[in-house]
């Protein structure tokens, strides 16, 4: 028999004989491979209890996996197909040096030289999972995150008995989450996440006692109900947001105490935090955002480890104490926005170092700002606009000396605006529209500020003229000085403000004309001007118009108003998207207040400016 004839007898039990005549397939490359290609060229065994068997059965199916993923456009080849042992095909021993943490990135062996470990990750490999991977028995690892691998995951792989890490995150895999998963009892890590699964998580998975890593989340279609989880003693971290689940969170997972992480964000999720929550001593992240929970807090009120704790856009419903996580010392992330949280603000949460983050905006948490203590550097984002906060905003908020992020907007802030805000030099979003303060200009010491990017003082009952030393604030993307009784004229200085993209003037009291130098402004794309007393846009020496010179404003995508419209115009403006009368409502009424929800998906970063369904702006443009 030729070489060729006996490795077909041999692999005939490993592979379909339909695979090996099929011109091109990956198993008929794989065979060609082995057998005039190979340069390690091992001898064919007649069967399995000969010597070298196992490798060239082991070889033979390695090569069949690298064919069917598209080996060839791999981005490293990891040194798969080469005269070596198939234990040699990794970075460690190509390179000499281990190019990777914890794991070398290709094949590794056992002390048999059998294959314990395929750790390809973010390697473009494309296709889908043959039937041979069954055959690697002696795997304990398969890692193939970040790639292409498409279809679902075949059965095949329950052969892999001895195996305790399955990672297949961010591939393109299809179809149900495989029941017979459970058989595989060695399992410590099991992670598909970011794949396009459907169905329900069998509730079989709940015998896999040993697990420590479960992940499932961003499968986008999964439904049903959170299996019950209690037996996974070791269980460390859940991974089950972006998905469709409902119904109620298992008590069960109360009694999961090596829990550290979990995550079940964006779902429909309908109940109440289990009470047995509180046993959860050393969870230090909780991810509940964006469901339909009620219920109190009280169950997570006394878990000192928590680090990260996300319960935003809910329903629920807790009054807000002096006990109020008040050991949780270890905070950094904490966002109960949009819930019924009530209360006052309690101050020993401003005296925590660790907490980066707090936002509570859309509750209806009243009361006043307590004093800030000296020298708090730890915090940058503090978010609690549309509460029912009043009375002064303490001098002591300069305190806050690392803050980036200040919204109090649409509270009920009375007294003076205190200059004080203008020593918060770290400052790059400044919100304080919307309040009750008393009448007064806007604060010299606010020119400070000259890393805002953002400021909104509309309706903040300021009057006087729009100040000269604006023309400094080189960064600032949006200025909204919207409905206030400002006076004077626009500051020529204005021009220097070359990235302002929004600028909010309406219903105040500005007179003059509106200065040429606004074609200066490369990036504007709002201008609303109505609801003043203009007498006109800025003429140019040689007769050029206002109009004929603006770079963005008047073209699709921008918004220019102005009091060009009814009986008696007091502006003429050909280039406005919309001429209003003087006195009348302009914009159907709009606020025209940007969104201010700067998310924890985005890093709390702006991405992009929401002024109603139809006016959006990224920053790269509309």
């Amino acid at each position: 028999m030729t070489r060729e004839e006996l490795a077909l007898l041999f692999l005939s039990t490993a592979s379909s004989p339909v695979s090996f005549q099929e011109v091109g397939s990956s198993q008929h490359r794989a065979l060609q491979w082995i057998v005039e290609d190979d340069t390690l060229a091992l001898d064919v065994p007649r069967s399995m209890e000969e010597g070298g068997a196992a490798q060239f059965m082991s070889r033979y199916a390695l090569a069949v996996l690298y064919f069917e993923l598209n080996g060839p456009s791999w981005d490293n080849a990891v040194g798969f197909l080469s005269g070596v042992s198939e234990c040699k095909w990794n970075l460690d021993d190509i390179a000499g040096t281990s190019l990777t943490t914890g794991d070398s990135m290709g094949v590794t062996c056992n002390q048999q030289l059998e294959p314990l470990s395929i750790y390809i990750p973010l390697n473009n490999l494309q296709g889908s999972f043959p039937p041979e991977i069954g055959l690697l028995t002696s795997l304990e690892k398969l890692v193939l995150a970040g790639n292409q691998i498409r279809g679902p995951l075949p059965s095949v792989v329950k052969n892999l008995s001895i195996l305790k890490i399955l990672n297949l995150y961010n591939n393109m895999m299809t179809g149900t989450i495989p029941r017979w998963l459970s058989s595989l009892s060695n399992l410590e890590w099991l992670s598909m996440s970011s794949n396009d699964l459907q169905g329900s998580i069998p509730d079989e998975l709940g015998s896999l006692s040993m697990l420590k890593f479960f992940g499932f989340d961003r499968c986008n279609r999964l439904s049903g109900t959170i299996p019950d989880l209690s037996n996974h003693t070791y269980l460390e971290r859940i991974y089950l947001s972006y998905n469709d689940l409902e119904g109620s969170i298992p008590s069960g997972i109360g009694s999961l105490t090596n829990l550290k992480l979990l995550t079940l964000s964006n779902n429909k999720i309908t109940s109440s935090i289990p009470p047995s929550f509180s046993n959860l001593s050393i969870l230090t992240s909780l991810f509940l955002d964006d469901n339909l929970m009620s219920g109190d807090l009280s169950a997570i009120e006394g878990l000192n480890n928590l680090e990260n704790l996300l319960i935003e856009d809910n329903s629920f419903e807790h009054t807000l104490t002096s006990d109020f996580l008040a050991s949780s010392d270890k905070l950094q992330i904490l966002d109960a926005s949009n819930n019924k949280l009530k209360g006052t603000l309690p101050s020993h949460l401003f005296q925590i170092d660790g907490l980066a983050v707090m936002d509570l905006h859309g509750n209806e948490i009243g009361g006043n700002l307590p004093d800030f203590p000296t020298n708090n550097t730890g915090l940058q984002f503090l978010s609690l606009y549309e509460n029912s906060i009043g009375g002064d905003i303490p001098l002591s908020i300069s305190n806050l000396k690392g803050l980036t992020h200040l919204d109090l907007s649409t509270n009920k802030f009375n007294g003076v605006l205190p200059a004080s805000i203008g020593d918060m030099t770290t400052l790059t979003y400044l919100f304080l529209a919307s309040n009750e303060f008393n009448i007064g200009r806007i604060p010299d010491d606010f020119q400070n500020l000259s890393s805002l990017r953002e400021l909104s003082l509309k309706g903040t009952s300021r009057n006087g003229n729009i100040p000269n030393w604006l023309g400094k604030f080189r960064s600032l993307l949006l200025l909204d000085l919207d409905d206030n009784d400002l006076s004077g004229p626009i500051p020529s200085e204005i021009e220097f403000m070359r990235g302002l993209n929004f600028l909010l003037l309406n219903r105040n009291q500005l007179t003059g004309t509106v200065p040429l130098a606004m074609h200066l402004l490369p990036q504007l794309k709002i201008l609303l001007l109505d609801n003043n007393d203009f007498t006109g846009l800025g003429r140019g020496v040689l007769g050029y118009e206002f109009c004929d010179i603006t770079p963005y404003l008047g073209k699709a995508g921008s918004v220019f108003t102005s009091d060009c419209g009814g009986l008696q115009p007091e502006v003429d403006c050909p280039c406005c998207t919309e001429c209003c009368e003087d006195g009348s409502v302009c914009n159907d009424g709009s606020d025209f207040l940007a969104n201010h929800d700067l998310i924890w998906e985005n890093r709390y970063n702006r991405y992009r400016f929401v002024f109603n369904d139809d006016i959006v702006y990224s920053l790269g443009g509309v």
